[in-house]
């Protein structure tokens, strides 16, 4: 199975997404009162670090997450909106490259229950995903925005940017996230909900990610 096959199935049916209770900034949120601090919605990952999953480079850190799971079964986030970053790009990769023996228990550990789960997992049971992404097909994550972060419940909706193809051609998608029995969880969109990826002309307004080590 070709990579832009396995990136439409996760960009049609996972990554592409909004959640619709997260419609506005974390301002108005009423459940945040005058003795919670205001969330750190604009630095990046603590300590941040790269690793592999099945050829492509995602971000980790060993503050925010993911504290367990290996390949692309990884969890374990800071109840923060550096968490819900990391959760958004890592559990999307995941869902992703996954392949036909581990995509189940994967979707099951990053995603939320719901219909959007449900059109996800009926889709991919019809596609074959295999093997690494080749080094000039796999997309490379350059920045992020949390545009809105809410405490009840706590959810948080994430813009990643990111960039891919022998152009670097740069674009974002969101991705809405809950947190579920105690970590970020993904809610992916039912095909009505679909939101396209939008085109970028820079990063003016997103936190960069360095990729350093």
């Amino acid at each position: 199975m070709t990579l832009s096959r396995t990136l439409r199935i996760a960009a049609t049916a996972a990554t592409v997404l909004v959640l619709a209770a997260c419609g506005s900034d974390s301002d108005g949120d009423p459940a945040i009162g005058a003795h919670t601090p205001a969330p750190d919605l604009r630095s990046a990952p603590a300590e941040l670090t790269w690793r592999e999953i099945a050829g492509v480079s995602v971000p980790t850190s060993p503050v925010d997450g993911p504290e367990t799971g290996t390949s692309v079964r990884r969890s374990g986030y800071s109840q923060t909106p550096q968490g819900a970053v990391l959760a958004a790009i890592i559990g999307q990769t995941s869902l992703a490259v996954a392949d036909d023996r581990t995509w189940p228990e994967v979707v099951n550990t990053v995603t939320a229950p719901g219909p959007g789960r449900d059109e996800f997992a009926a889709a991919r049971t019809s596609v074959t995903v295999s093997g690494s992404v080749p080094a000039d097909a796999a997309p490379k994550f350059v920045g992020f925005e949390v545009t809105d972060y809410r405490h009840d419940p706590l959810s948080a909706a994430v813009s990643v940017a990111q960039t891919l193809g022998i152009d670097d051609q740069l674009y974002s998608y969101p991705v809405a996230l809950q947190w579920i029995a105690d970590d970020w969880r993904i809610v992916l969109p039912t095909a009505q909900e679909n939101i396209d990826a939008v085109e970028l002309d820079s990063l003016d307004g997103y936190t960069t990610l360095e990729q350093n080590s």
